[in-house]
């Protein structure tokens, strides 16, 4: 089984739209965390719908699960991971990064390298006259999905 780890920041869209490519790419993780600062959070309602929504439309449902982080507060970024990851105990982990702010990215990286990680995933988007629309309303040419701990792009 998978975990899926996904930052938010102030583009909710980049999130669920890279959770809806790794979907459709066949990841069907047994649950989703969603990492965010303490400004972003009134998003996570929305977000926890629409990876509940991608989810059931592809026959799964993970348990979504959040944490929420002081802004700027690097300290408890890395403290957050570090128990995040020790909790997650060897299963893969997929790391959703397109949203994710600098602070939030890099504890999650250094942290992760305790853990089973399979992806860092960042989907660029490279029109960004349309950065508020689902995934499958943007041109698949448009959108780069990068696995960093693979080759290359894949769509």
């Amino acid at each position: 089984m998978t975990v899926h780890v996904a930052l938010l920041g102030r583009t909710p869209w980049a999130l669920v739209n890279t959770y809806y490519a790794s979907v459709m790419r066949g990841s069907r993780p047994r649950a989703v965390y969603v990492i965010t600062e303490r400004r972003y959070s009134h998003f996570l309602p929305k977000i926890i719908k629409a990876i509940k929504e991608i989810s059931r439309a592809y026959g799964f449902e993970p348990t979504i699960e959040t944490r929420v982080i002081e802004d700027d507060d690097f300290q408890m970024a890395d403290r957050v991971f570090r128990e995040l990851f020790s909790k997650i105990n060897g299963e893969e982990v997929v790391l959703n990064m397109t949203s994710g702010r600098k602070a939030l990215v890099a504890a999650a990286i250094v942290q992760s390298r305790n853990c089973n990680l399979k992806e860092i995933l960042y989907m660029a988007l490279l029109d960004v006259d349309f950065p508020d629309r689902p995934y499958m309303m943007l041109p698949l040419h448009m959108q780069r999905l990068k696995n960093f701990l693979g080759d290359g792009y894949e769509h």
